[in-house]
C-alpha cells in the first residue's frame, strides 16, 4: 500500500500494535515495593537489615492482598448478554459456527454470550432494534441503517478482492476510525468477510450482456436500495425478497436472476436452480461482511476497540478459508466467464450506480471515497482514478 491519503486518513496511520512493551506482573510489584520502602528505609535502602524486614512483612501483606483481590475477581459472575446471530443456513451455518469463536473470547473479557440463530436477516435486525439482542452478527446491507460508515463496506462494486476488503477492515478497525464505528447508540465492534457477490442466473445466456438481462426478473431483497438501482440501471425487473424466500424463488423459478455468494450455491441450493443450463457471472458485483454490532450502553466504552482488533486479528482468515472453500465447490461448468468487453460494461454500471447512490446519500460519503483510494492503490490504470467522482480523483 503506498502513502496515498484514504479518505482523509492516511491508511499507514491507521494501524494497532500488538507489541506494546509489557512489564511482568512480578516486576511491576517488585518497583512499587522498592518506590514504597525507599523514604522508610532511607540511604540504607532495602537491602539493609531494616529494609529487608520491612520488605518481608510488606511482602507478606502485600501478597495477601493479590490473594483476596484475585479470589474477588474470580468470583465476580460473567455478565449475561443475547447475541443474535444472521446465518442464512442456522445454526450449523458456517457463520453461526465461526462466532462461537467470539463467544468463547467474550467470556474471558467477561461476558457470557448467548448466542441465537436467524435465517431471516429481516428478523435479526428488527430484535436487535428492538432491545431484544444486546449484540448481533447482521451483513453490511443491514448494518448500514445502524452505523452507516461501516455498513457502506458492502457496497455495489466497491471492492473486488479479499486483500482490498483486509486493507478496508484494517483501516475500519484501528483506533483513529474507532469514531466512524458508532452512530446513535450503536458500535460496529468487529467485521468479517462474508464472500464475493455473484450474479446467478437459470440460463448461461442471460450473463452474456447486459442486454441480455433486460426484462428478467431478479430477486433483490426488500429495503437494499443498491440491488434495485443496478436492476433498474439494466432495465431488469426488481422481484423483492428476503433471504429465506429468495433462494426457493430462484430454484422453482419464480426469478430469473439473483445475487449471492458462493456459500448459497450448496448452502441455499441454488444449484438446483442452475441445473444443466444456468450459470454464475465470473464477475464480483460486491464484497459482503458479516459485522458485530452492538448496543453501546451495553458494554463498556473500550469494548469496540479491543473487540475489533481481536476480530480482524483472529476471525478474518478463519473466515475467509470458508468462503473461499465456497467458491472452489462452485461445478467448473457453472462459471461463466464474461468477456472484456461486457466486463468493462458490468463496471461502467455498477460506477454510474455508486454514482446514484452518492447522490442520495446512501453510502457514507468517507468510506466511499476510501473504497476507491483502495481501488486504485491495486490498478491505477482504471479509469475511474482520474475522474472526480466519489469524493475526487484518486490519483
Amino acid at each position: 500500500m503506498n502513502s496515498k491519503r484514504h479518505a482523509g486518513f492516511d491508511i499507514r496511520s491507521f494501524t494497532y500494535s500488538n507489541d506494546r512493551q509489557r512489564v511482568s506482573p512480578r516486576a511491576r510489584r517488585r518497583l512499587v515495593m522498592n518506590e514504597t520502602l525507599a523514604p522508610v528505609c532511607g540511604a540504607r535502602g532495602p537491602g539493609s537489615l531494616l529494609g529487608r524486614a520491612y520488605t518481608s512483612a510488606l511482602s507478606l501483606v502485600f501478597g495477601l492482598g493479590l490473594l483476596v483481590i484475585t479470589a474477588t475477581v474470580s468470583a465476580a459472575p460473567a455478565k449475561e448478554r443475547t447475541f443474535c446471530i444472521f446465518d442464512p443456513v442456522g445454526a450449523n451455518g458456517v457463520f453461526y459456527q465461526i462466532a462461537q469463536n467470539y463467544v468463547i473470547q467474550a467470556n474471558a473479557w467477561g461476558y457470557k454470550l448467548k448466542p441465537r440463530a436467524y435465517t431471516d436477516e429481516q428478523v435479526a435486525a428488527r430484535d436487535f432494534k428492538a432491545g431484544r439482542c444486546d449484540l448481533a452478527a447482521l451483513t453490511g446491507i443491514k448494518t448500514i441503517n445502524f452505523v452507516k460508515f461501516a455498513g457502506s463496506l458492502d457496497m455495489v462494486g466497491g471492492l473486488q478482492t479479499y486483500d482490498q476488503e483486509r486493507t478496508a477492515i484494517r483501516v475500519m478497525s484501528s483506533p483513529k476510525a474507532a469514531p466512524y464505528m458508532q452512530e446513535n447508540g450503536y458500535e460496529v465492534v468487529g467485521v468479517m468477510p462474508f464472500g464475493k457477490v455473484f450474479i446467478f442466473a437459470r440460463r448461461k445466456q442471460y450473463l452474456d450482456s447486459l442486454a441480455d438481462s433486460a426484462g428478467k426478473k431478479i430477486a433483490v431483497l426488500t429495503g437494499d436500495k443498491q440491488q434495485t438501482t443496478i436492476v433498474d440501471a439494466a432495465g431488469a425487473s426488481a422481484v423483492n425478497a428476503s433471504i429465506a424466500t429468495f433462494g426457493p424463488m430462484f430454484t422453482n423459478g419464480s426469478v430469473d436472476m439473483a445475487f449471492a455468494p458462493a456459500i448459497a450455491y450448496d448452502g441455499l441450493e441454488l444449484s438446483k436452480g442452475l441445473g444443466q443450463q444456468g450459470g454464475i457471472a465470473d464477475l464480483v458485483l460486491s464484497m459482503l461482511s458479516v459485522q458485530i454490532i452492538v448496543h453501546q450502553g451495553r458494554f463498556p466504552d473500550d469494548f469496540g476497540a479491543r473487540s475489533r482488533r481481536w476480530v480482524i486479528d483472529h476471525l478474518f482468515d478463519k473466515a475467509l478459508v470458508r468462503m473461499r472453500a465456497a467458491e472452489d465447490d462452485v461445478l467448473p461448468r457453472h462459471w461463466v466467464d464474461i468477456s472484456p468487453q461486457n466486463k468493462a460494461r458490468y463496471v461502467e454500471l455498477l460506477r454510474r450506480a455508486r454514482g446514484d447512490l452518492w447522490a442520495s446519500g446512501w453510502y457514507d460519503h468517507r468510506m466511499q471515497h476510501l473504497l476507491k483510494k483502495i481501488r486504485c492503490d491495486s490498478d491505477s490504470a482504471r479509469a475511474e482514478c482520474s475522474q472526480a467522482t466519489e469524493g475526487g480523483a484518486a490519483n
